[in-house]
């Protein structure tokens, strides 16, 4: 009798650890944003790494510094308790008016910047943000250093 209990038992985690690594247990969309799955490689110490988001839009811009802002949102999965991301929409942010020497244009990615894009590393459940249609997902992962150096 307790094998049985067992194998149930192996057979539930098992199930479990499927469906957190399957990204079909999210939305395929989410307020007519599309999803980006991010699978992030299994660390030794999790706790010294930090994922930052990226999102952005490739333009045509010229020599002035510009950037979107919109809010991430984070949602579960009903059943699951999944976390995923949705970002708002971007609006355009501040820019700098400089007199640009020429009018040429350049093909530059033009990021959003806003609160809540440093997320914590999880390798055991993927990333999942929605974005809006139109627009792209880029990361960074951050590592922090072993040594810790003293205040003075």
């Amino acid at each position: 009798m307790p094998l049985r209990y067992l194998s149930l038992l192996c057979l539930c985690c098992l199930a479990a650890a499927t469906c957190a690594a399957d990204p079909g247990v999210f939305p395929e969309t989410v307020d007519g944003n599309s999803r980006r799955v991010i699978e992030l490689p299994r660390v030794a110490d999790e706790s010294r790494f930090m994922v930052e988001l990226v999102p952005g839009k490739t333009e045509m811009v010229d020599c002035n510094l510009r950037s979107y802002r919109a809010p991430l949102e984070r949602r579960t999965v009903k059943g699951y308790g999944y976390a995923y991301y949705v970002l708002g929409e971007p609006r355009l942010g501040p820019s700098t008016l400089k007199a640009c020497p020429d009018s040429s244009k350049t093909r530059r990615f033009v990021r959003v910047r806003g609160e809540g894009l440093m997320l914590p590393y999880n390798s055991r459940l993927p990333l999942v943000v929605y974005v809006p249609e139109g627009w792209q997902l880029k990361y960074r992962i951050w590592r922090a250093d072993k040594t810790l150096s003293d205040a003075r």
